[in-house]
C-alpha cells in the first residue's frame, strides 16, 4: 500500500518534470505551422514544424539548414543556400557558389530559370532559397539575409505522414 506521503512526493516530482518540460519547449523550440507551397517537397502546406530558437543551446546555422527568418514582419521559411563570404549567382536556375555548380534534388517542375550574376555576400550575410523555386520569394527577390534575423532553425517536420528530422548539408565556411 502507497503511503499518503510518498504520493504527495511522486506527485510533487511528476508536477515538477511537467512544469520543467513546459517550459523549456516554451524557451528553447517554437512551433509553426507551414503556409504555402514555397518549400514544397521539404515541407507541405499544413506542415507543423519545430524550430530551435536558443542561439546558445542551436549549434550555428549552415548551408542546407531549413530556416526560419523574420522579414518585413513577416516569417518566412526557406533554405541556406550560401552564407558569409561566398559568391553566389545563378546561371539558369542553377546555383552556383563560389564558382562551383551546387548539386540539388529540385525537380524541374519546381524549378525557375533565374539567371543573375555574381553577389559577393557580406560577413554576416546569408542567401535563401525556396525549395519550389517557380513560387518562392526569396533572396533572389529581396536579397540576402542577415544572420541576426534568423530566428531558428527548424529541426523537426510533423505532417499526417508522421513526423522527420531535418538535417544539413555542409557548414558555412
Amino acid at each position: 500500500m502507497v503511503s499518503t506521503r510518498n504520493l504527495l512526493i511522486g506527485l510533487r516530482v511528476g508536477v515538477s518534470v511537467l512544469l520543467v518540460a513546459v517550459v523549456a519547449r516554451g524557451i528553447m523550440f517554437t512551433a509553426y505551422r507551414v503556409e504555402g507551397t514555397s518549400m514544397r517537397q521539404t515541407l507541405e502546406s499544413g506542415d507543423r514544424i519545430l524550430v530551435g530558437d536558443m542561439a546558445w543551446l542551436n549549434r550555428p546555422v549552415v548551408i542546407g539548414d531549413t530556416v526560419v527568418v523574420e522579414l518585413h514582419d513577416e516569417v518566412l521559411v526557406k533554405r541556406v543556400v550560401a552564407g558569409p563570404g561566398d559568391v553566389i549567382a545563378m546561371d539558369a536556375g542553377t546555383v552556383v557558389r563560389n564558382g562551383q555548380v551546387v548539386e540539388e534534388s529540385i525537380p524541374a517542375e519546381l524549378n525557375r530559370s533565374v539567371t543573375f550574376p555574381d553577389y559577393a555576400m557580406g560577413p554576416a550575410e546569408l542567401f535563401l532559397l525556396g525549395d519550389n523555386r517557380r513560387v518562392s520569394i526569396d533572396s533572389r527577390d529581396f536579397g540576402p539575409v542577415r544572420i541576426d534575423q534568423v530566428v531558428g532553425r527548424v529541426f523537426l517536420r510533423m505532417s499526417d505522414g508522421g513526423m522527420e528530422r531535418l538535417s544539413s548539408v555542409e557548414p558555412l565556411p
